[in-house]
């Protein structure tokens, strides 16, 4: 009876132990991929320092609208209104896409109600 039940624990041993190596593997993949991410996310960090620090200056798309209202007096208001106008009929019918501009002979580029460009 006692050398059933030590066989019994033997072998339950031996499986734990086979599932400790399994998964000691497994962690030791995980540690290395971890360390790998973790590499690359500092390296990618320092790019991202270097390319903010080199001195130079940028001027924002806000900025420079600013600068258009401002400067030379054009009103966005009216622009705006202008295109919605004009794309409007066909927008309510066929919804988003791209629809024809007639007022600057261009095309108004929508995605979820939003013009997000004009071509």
């Amino acid at each position: 009876m006692i050398s059933n039940t030590l066989k019994k624990y033997q072998t339950q041993l031996k499986k734990l132990k086979s599932k400790q190596d399994v998964i000691g593997a497994e962690l030791a993949d995980c540690q290395q991929r971890y360390n790998q991410i973790k590499t690359e996310i500092l390296e990618t960090q320092t790019k991202i320092n270097e390319l903010s620090h080199n001195n130079q200056l940028i001027v924002s798309e806000h900025a420079t609208i600013r600068v258009l209202e401002r400067l030379f007096g054009i009103d966005l208001g009216e622009i705006n209104q202008q295109i919605i106008d004009d794309v409007l009929p066909i927008y309510t019918k066929l919804g988003d896409g791209i629809i024809p501009v007639k007022c600057i002979d261009m095309r108004a580029v929508i995605k979820n109600g939003v013009i997000v460009t004009i071509k």
